[in-house]
């Protein structure tokens, strides 16, 4: 089971669209991500307040009060009974700090270099690792009684990370018990990007750093019970994670830069984050994956458009990414076969009025000439029905039609003439084709005296067929054919009656006029229909491929562009 099973138009789902990435590839990702990453130096420090609990404090504003000392610069092995730096930040009240930085640690081959994220079986939560390229932490204990004062400073070393690990919500809803749903609006909208960037990993690593989504992390590579751990707990786990919590910031300020792409021709307007783990033909999760079958679970954003509501999350049954696809892919990007045929009814339905026409027809006798008059006339832009199948390749179709009568005498005797216009459309979406079908006919029945003579005028068929592709920013490109078949009739009466009736007259003339009127409108749906559309994500992945699932669902494969 892969993208081909993707059916969006599910009751279970309902969302507009969905992006999918596998494990593998964001953990691949960020650290190419992390290992040129430039984020600003994160540096704390707390000095006691005059009950001798920690208050943090601004390392310039520290340093000003400690004669210029720099806690961070001061060696390990520095006496704070002899060292006047030493002297000068217990002078200033100085307890403890740290100082770090966001990226990948040192010194560690880049297979021994631990995931970023880990998904699971919690489909509302991730596994995150926070890693570091710097991490220093410092105390400073000034002693008293029969305690002399002592000092502590120690760094991350190469090739033995510190590494912080947390459990975070992933459901960013107000609807439910989330963490997100806590937060103030101001800081919602940072986590919940709906922009340009929203599927970025610049974005998620904003979201899986920040402290608000996250539990208190625990610490691997570090001894339990040790000073530095004891420090690690009370300085940054502690006071620093709870206050950076509260306010719903990341813990090491990563930032976010955009890039330029087309615009994606959906609007995103609301979303929310699932784990799909990796599942079984009959759509069940396996329970003990493989270490490959973990690497293919994938994060999935799901996403309303355009001020559509967003359903609930609700696991899918089916792998995104199947393992023969995982080496020339990182994910997919899905879209409901009703998005994409609204999309097609914004742009078809102009013209498809333009073919929907309203009959008159007007037929009265003049006495003083003894003959029968005949007047008609088609009026285009009338609504059409629109139907939107639920299921199976036909995603939409239009009808429309209408019908109008005269006559003169009793029971028409001196003339009759009927028009019934009808205009069908239907829009197919299967394989790599889109194929839109019109069919356009005009009924005539036309009588003089005794003499009638009837038939379809105007029986026009387009099929337009577009064979899709896509570009690497996620525009479509089409090549279009068109085969057009013309069934329209010349009804005529024998020329013996003709020659007291001039029936064949009047129905050529008609005829004419009606083949005149409606060849200028039902022409091929141009290429730029299919080939406006740019998909979301444009500014984060490459667009590799793209076909109709089973559903019609239309799918995308992709992988990550460069993040830096």
């Amino acid at each position: 089971m892969s993208a081909n099973s993707s059916n969006l138009s599910s009751p279970k789902y309902g969302y507009d669209f969905v992006v999918a990435t596998t494990q593998a590839s964001i953990n691949a990702t960020v650290k190419s991500f992390l290992s040129a990453l430039s984020e600003p130096v994160t540096t704390v420090c707390y000095v006691a307040d005059a009950k001798g609990n920690p208050t943090a404090i601004d390392y310039a504003e520290l340093k000003k009060l400690a004669n210029d000392a720099d806690p961070f610069a001061i060696p390990p092995t520095a006496d704070p009974a002899t060292d006047p730096d030493l002297q000068n930040l217990i002078h200033a009240r100085f307890m403890m700090g740290f100082r770090a930085q966001l990226g990948l640690p040192p010194g560690l081959p880049p297979a021994q270099i631990p995931d970023i994220v880990t998904l699971g079986g919690d489909t509302s939560a991730v596994i995150y690792n926070l890693l570091c390229s710097q991490f220093t932490v410092v105390e400073l204990n000034p002693g008293g009684g029969y305690s002399p004062p002592t000092w502590f400073s120690e760094s991350q070393q190469p090739g033995k990370p510190w590494v912080f690990t947390s459990k975070v919500d992933l459901r960013l809803t107000t609807a439910d018990e989330s963490e997100f749903g806590k937060l103030p609006q101001a800081v919602q909208a940072q986590i919940k990007n709906l922009g340009p960037g929203a599927f970025s990993v610049q974005q998620l690593l904003f979201d899986l750093d920040n402290a608000a989504l996250e539990n208190v992390p625990t610490i691997s590579g570090v001894v339990p019970g040790t000073t530095l751990y004891q420090i690690l707990q009370q300085a940054f786990l502690g006071a620093y994670f709870t206050q950076l919590q509260s306010q719903g910031q990341p813990l090491l300020g990563c930032t976010i830069k955009q890039t330029g792409a087309p615009t994606s021709t959906l609007t995103l307007s609301d979303l929310n984050l699932e784990v799909n783990p990796f599942v079984d033909a009959t759509g069940a999760t396996v329970v003990n994956p493989t270490k490959d079958q973990l690497d293919l679970a994938t994060l999935n954003y799901l996403c309303a458009a355009d001020g559509d509501a967003l359903p609930v999350a609700s696991r899918f049954n089916w792998n995104w990414i199947d393992p023969a696809e995982e080496a020339d892919y990182d994910g997919v990007v899905a879209i409901n076969r009703h998005t994409f045929a609204n999309y097609f009814h914004s742009q078809l339905i102009g013209r498809v009025s333009a073919n929907c026409y309203r009959p008159s027809v007007t037929v009265t006798y003049d006495v003083g000439k003894a003959q029968t008059n005949y007047a008609w006339s088609l009026t285009r832009g009338q609504q059409p029905t629109v139907t939107m199948p639920p299921s199976g390749p036909t995603v939409l179709t239009y009808h429309y039609d209408a019908a109008a009568s005269d006559q003169a005498g009793l029971n028409g005797d001196l003339g009759r003439m009927e028009l019934h216009p009808s205009y069908d459309c239907t829009v197919t979406f299967s394989g790599t084709t889109i194929q839109i079908v019109q069919h356009l006919v005009v009924y005539l029945y036309a009588r003089s005296l005794a003499t009638s003579a009837d038939g379809n005028v105007v029986d026009l068929t387009v099929t337009d067929t577009y064979t899709l592709a896509v570009g690497q920013d996620g525009r479509l490109a089409v090549t279009l054919t068109t085969a057009r078949r013309d069934d329209s009739k010349n009804p005529s009466t024998d020329p013996f009656l003709n020659f007291f009736t001039q029936l064949n007259s009047l129905i050529s003339s008609v005829s004419t006029w009606l083949r005149g009127v409606t060849s200028t409108s039902l022409t091929d749906i141009p290429v730029s229909v299919a080939q406006n559309f740019v998909f979301p994500g444009g500014r984060t992945f490459a667009f590799k491929s793209v076909a109709f699932a089973g559903s019609s669902d239309l799918v995308s494969h992709i992988t990550y562009t460069d993040p830096s």
